[in-house]
């Protein structure tokens, strides 16, 4: 990794420690970094506000035009945010009025318990899985137009499930268990209902794949949810990861966010997805292969990541993984790390989503 990308690690979290401190500002007197470098890969893996809250915590002797980007960087994400929860609120709202429970999923249901404050991370969109209540018919009533709009303001809302959990058919996971076992919140005064901690962490895991692993935002979500998040039952947790053939992912995104942003894990915890010892030894050198020769702020590494997140699936989803990417045309391009965000997003976004490709993002 580049001292860019140290940089952007040390300070991808919540929990700043003196010791993290120390480390940054000696990273900053020993190494010439180039801050627009760091600047741009902190943006691109939708870390820039909280990289930008920690170092200016520090004694690091910022450029001034740089310490005014980051201080823009949270002002601008706190609105954003500030924003997309009152959309969020007013299309829950609506929802209920036409007969769809919503799941808060990944992002969304973290800002309810993971987040310290909501600017910490950008978002491109707002998740959410929906159910039919108990008046509820298909194709009756406005639904579809409720849905519709929500797309168009970037809250994607798939009814019974959500592609990005399955990557789009790829996982078999099962959604009437997720639903049986979610829990009721309320979300600025609306009823909601988010996943299990169990179920949760694995659909985190999962977006760590989508994103190759190596997506900052995607890790950051990972390990302060570790930290933060409830406590997990490991041993359900694994046969829960078994049971949607995903324990290959569960086990990489845990192990490459504890090597690149600390992420705390209990002892014991990787054995419960019961990994061969050669899966699991070639899936660890592959992570630590690309924090040697890879890099954040670039294309370098990319085919290793790509190659990671392939090896993370069982071989049968390996290949439906693959027929779906070969096969549908990229929908998200700013799901690639290595590519710019769309326009429009970013820390200063206005902030409409799209539908996701769901399988490993290509550029």
């Amino acid at each position: 990794m580049t001292p860019e990308d140290r940089l952007l690690c040390l300070c991808a979290r919540q929990e700043f420690l003196p010791a993290h401190q120390e480390a940054v500002e000696r990273l900053c007197r020993d190494q010439a970094l180039r801050w627009d470098r760091a600047v741009a890969a902190a943006e691109r893996h939708g870390v820039l506000p909280i990289v930008g809250a920690n170092l200016r915590r520090c004694g690091a002797g910022l450029p001034a035009a740089v310490a005014e980007r980051l201080e823009a960087a949270i002002f601008e994400n706190a609105a954003v945010r500030e924003r997309d929860a009152d959309r969020l609120a007013t299309g829950l709202a609506r929802l209920r009025e036409v007969e769809l429970e919503a799941m808060l999923l990944k992002g969304a249901a973290l800002s309810l318990a993971v987040y310290e404050e909501p600017w910490v991370v950008a978002s491109v969109d707002i998740d959410l899985s929906l159910r039919p209540g108990p008046g509820w018919e298909k194709g009756k009533g406005e639904e579809k137009a409720v849905r519709r709009a929500l797309y168009t303001h970037g809250v994607e809302c798939d009814l019974e499930g959500h592609h990005d959990v399955t990557m789009n058919g790829t996982l078999p996971v099962d959604f009437e268990r997720i639903w049986r076992e979610a829990r009721p919140v309320r979300f600025r005064g609306v009823d909601a209902w988010v996943m299990s901690p169990e179920d949760l962490m694995i659909s985190l895991c999962v977006n760590a794949c989508r994103k190759r692993f190596f997506r900052l935002k995607a890790l950051f979500d990972v390990a302060e949810t570790l930290r933060r998040g409830e406590a997990l039952d490991w041993p359900r947790l694994a046969g829960l990861a078994r049971e949607g053939h995903c324990e290959g992912i569960v086990y990489t995104a845990l192990v490459a966010a504890r090597e690149t942003l600390g992420a705390r894990l209990p002892p014991g915890a990787l054995e419960t997805l019961r990994l061969s010892p050669p899966r699991a030894g070639a899936l660890r050198r592959m992570i630590a292969a690309f924090l040697r020769f890879g890099s954040l702020g670039d294309r370098s590494g990319r085919a290793l990541a790509l190659t990671l997140t392939y090896a993370s699936l069982r071989p049968a989803e390996a290949w439906k993984s693959l027929a779906y990417s070969l096969t549908t045309p990229p929908k998200h391009k700013g799901e690639d790390p290595y590519s710019p965000l769309p326009a429009g997003t970013g820390a200063a976004a206005a902030g409409n989503g799209s539908r996701s490709a769901g399988s490993p993002s290509r550029s």
